[in-house]
């Protein structure tokens, strides 16, 4: 498929801020068209725990047009209670994953999230090919990567975007 990556960060190039946003109303706007636009949206179950962001698209009239959620989880880590896991677009919801904790697995399962066990690279993490070569298989042919900075700086190590936009308050 093809991959964009984005990132936030402060004039100083934290990720992280204090204050629940890095940046302003216009780029949030940008970021919700961005999601839009593409297929799907990827990012760790770190991003996810420490977020516990929608991944939707909240632009008016087009929310229905949210992206699926692909969601990198080695060891199904993900916080049980957060939004992706509950929501109303749950069973767009994908966790790729290599576990094989049948306890976990049958949990998410009975929740309706769909699981894609998927093996580890050399450096024992995800192998990010891997999945996007999955995602491709079930028709999704967009990705943007909204991580953290080590999702974002492994996709760039290994030259796997097409495109970057970065977000800098």
């Amino acid at each position: 498929p093809f991959i964009a990556a984005k990132i936030a960060c402060s004039n100083d190039f934290y990720t992280k801020s204090r204050s629940k946003f890095i940046t302003n109303e216009y780029s949030r706007n940008v970021s919700h068209l961005l999601r839009y636009k593409f297929d799907s949206i990827l990012t760790s179950y770190k991003t996810v725990n420490a977020d516990n962001s929608k991944l939707t698209c909240r632009i008016n009239g087009l929310e229905s047009h949210s992206p699926k959620r692909l969601i990198i989880d080695k060891n199904l880590k993900i916080n049980k209670k957060c939004i992706v896991i509950n929501d109303k677009y749950k069973n767009k919801t994908i966790i790729f994953h290599s576990t094989r904790d049948k306890k976990k697995i049958r949990y998410f399962k009975s929740r309706g999230i769909r699981l894609s066990y998927t093996d580890l690279d050399s450096d024992n993490n995800i192998d990010l090919k891997k999945v996007f070569s999955k995602a491709y298989n079930i028709g999704i042919g967009s990705i943007i990567i909204e991580g953290g900075k080590e999702l974002t700086k492994s996709v760039l190590k290994d030259k796997l975007i097409n495109e970057f936009y970065l977000f800098k308050s």
